[in-house]
């Protein structure tokens, strides 16, 4: 029995053994944290937010002051009379809470923009975790069939000793040979999706397309969900797209009470120096006139639409985040009920059968056809469990970014 349990761990290993490279091999921690820097996404959203924090310190600035310049007592006659000149400065000033409601607005504006941050961060995440993980599984799936030629060549030594002292015929040695190209065959396909998965992982990592990054395959492991719904909704409650649809919607509402107060007059007030009387100085005071109902109106009822509108949106959001963050949730518990049969069942009942199926064909007690079935179904299971693997850190990314992936 420990024999047994010895060569499953080998052929186990041969499943975690990373894919030969050149390179040493980027960890996920170093990868996520390579696109959090070089990420062409991430890279626009950060500059993005950058213009938001300037448009904010513009909306809350201010307008500039005008310089004037007037001449007054100017005739159509010629009649030689004197004129002034009058030189000024003059400031607009908005009603009392309009500039207010601007900053406000604008500072949302920033929020809005820093939530996006936050969720192309997220998106990217997870779009750099699922293209490491197919890497890691697409290694590990290449080095458990590059193992498992390895024993078909160790059965065509044993075939080729027993049609030599005529136990069996020649065709066992050949069905060994077009069992070695089937899989040579698989591991020409399963080293091309390797090399897809290294490209994609290339490119979101902000690399060239062109360089493919070896990973750790050890990474692809099982570590059970920990957390329970009701939990995950209460975090989910502060995802980025849901404080962005929230922030809007505060933005509208400051726009609708500035379309509010835009029926108030803004004022003006400048200060002249006359040409004539040298030591005096002249102040003039102006006001606006909103007579104009239709433009008052249509930018409350824009307003109002609008806020309304962002008010549907917002719900609509939330709901569709905690939509995703159930079907994810169970998505998790799917796939560990999965690994649950491999790791009870199906794992400690295939780690001997390998070796029992050489012996036994060695002894004439299986024929060859039988001892090709224990290997298709020993590789079957290997690559069903790293499947599941897979499957269940994909369905754990999900998870973290319900909702955010849009």
């Amino acid at each position: 029995m420990q024999k047994k349990i010895v060569l499953f761990l080998l052929f186990l290993g041969a499943f975690l053994r990373p894919l030969p490279a050149d390179e040493i091999p980027i960890s996920l921690e170093e990868a996520v944290s390579t696109a959090l820097w070089k990420n062409p996404e991430i890279i626009r959203a950060r500059l993005e937010l950058e213009a938001a924090r300037g448009r904010r310190l513009q909306l809350g600035a201010l307008s500039f002051p005008e310089l004037s310049f007037s001449r007054e007592g100017m005739s159509l006659r010629d009649d030689g009379g004197e004129t002034e000149i009058n030189l000024g400065v003059e400031q607009s000033l908005e009603f009392p809470g309009k500039r207010s409601l601007r900053r406000e607005a604008a500072r949302l504006e920033e929020e809005i923009f820093a939530a996006e941050l936050d969720r192309v961060i997220l998106s990217v995440t997870a779009e750099v975790k699922k293209a490491y993980f197919q890497t890691a599984y697409s290694q590990r799936a290449i080095a458990g069939r590059e193992s498992i030629l390895e024993v078909l060549k160790r059965y065509q030594d044993i075939a080729l000793l027993r049609t030599q002292s005529g136990q069996v015929s020649a065709l066992d040695v050949l069905k060994g040979r077009l069992e070695m190209v089937q899989l040579q065959g698989e591991i020409i396909e399963a080293r091309r999706r390797w090399r897809e998965s290294a490209l994609v992982l290339s490119l979101l990592i902000g690399g060239d397309g062109q360089r493919v990054p070896p990973v750790l395959p050890s990474e692809l492991t099982f570590t059970a969900l920990g957390k329970d719904l009701s939990t995950l909704k209460r975090e989910a409650a502060s995802r980025p797209s849901l404080r962005a649809a929230g922030a809007r919607l505060a933005q509208a509402e400051a726009g609708l009470r500035l379309a509010q107060k835009n029926a108030l007059p803004d004022f003006k007030v400048g200060l002249s120096y006359p040409s004539l009387r040298a030591s005096s100085w002249g102040f003039a005071v102006g006001l606006t006139l909103p007579l104009w109902r239709e433009k008052i109106k249509g930018e409350r009822q824009e307003a109002e639409a609008l806020s309304q509108a962002l008010a549907a949106a917002r719900e609509a959001r939330g709901k569709k985040v905690f939509s995703l963050l159930r079907s994810a949730y169970e998505s998790v518990k799917a796939t560990e009920e999965r690994l649950a049969l491999f790791e009870q069942s199906l794992l400690p009942e295939i780690d001997g059968i390998l070796e029992l199926g050489f012996s036994d064909y060695q002894y004439g007690k299986i024929d060859s056809l039988h001892l090709f079935d224990v290997l298709r179904m020993f590789k079957a299971t290997q690559l069903e469990y790293l499947a599941a693997l897979l499957d269940h850190r994909v369905a754990l990314i999900d998870l973290e970014s319900a909702g955010e992936s849009e």
